[in-house]
């Protein structure tokens, strides 16, 4: 890139053109002025040579560029993107854990972070890591609805779990923060329930 830069300073000044450079270091002008935000023309006005020289070294620049179809790649993006997506969820959950912030933006950010995980599966549904089938999900989940424990069962034994936890003694953040995530997921569920209930009720016939 210093290289880069010190040739286009020299072309700007005016005793070196574009003429007078190689392949190699003219197409790296090319890729400098064009990172820019130029033209073809723009460049090859500054570089003091042809468009159809500048459209010429565009084109290998893409042809070095170009990436090559390979089976990993689409495991490693998947990879990456399952990683990024646990750091963004882990820094939105540290940062809100602070005193000072208000609940709103703290409910906020739980929001955010079932949105980013909800995002995650929508990606992982399209590069095929899950079933897309979610009228099949949904008709397993209303074939299976009477199985399910209720919301009060529910918050009983995380209830219980809580008291089983902290009276071993000093209870383990990490299992105090998963009990609390639960929690926090089934009241939001009563709650979409809930609305969704009153939604329908407050459809006209």
């Amino acid at each position: 890139m210093e290289r880069s830069l010190e040739l286009l300073a020299k072309v700007r000044a005016g005793p070196l053109s574009g003429k007078m450079l190689g392949a190699t270091e003219r197409q790296s002008l090319v890729a400098l002025l064009a990172a820019d935000g130029l033209s073809g023309p723009e460049i090859a006005q500054i570089l003091q040579v042809s468009d159809r020289t500048v459209e010429r070294d565009r084109r290998d620049i893409r042809d070095r560029h170009a990436l090559p179809r390979d089976p990993k790649l689409v495991e490693q993006m998947a990879g990456r993107l399952l990683a990024e997506a646990e750091l963004s969820i882990q820094r939105i959950r540290r940062t809100s854990r602070e005193r000072e912030i208000d609940p709103g933006v703290k409910i906020d950010a739980e929001h955010r972070c079932f949105q980013i995980v909800d995002s995650v599966i929508e990606r992982l549904q399209k590069l095929g890591y899950l079933p897309a089938a979610a009228t099949r999900v949904q008709a397993d989940l209303t074939h299976h609805a009477a199985e399910l424990p209720s919301s009060d069962d529910l918050e009983n034994q995380l209830a219980g779990l809580r008291e089983l936890v902290t009276s071993e003694g000093q209870a383990d953040p990490a299992l105090l923060e998963s009990i609390g995530s639960m929690s926090s997921a089934l009241v939001r569920a009563r709650v979409g329930t809930e609305i969704k209930r009153v939604e329908n009720t407050a459809k006209p016939e």
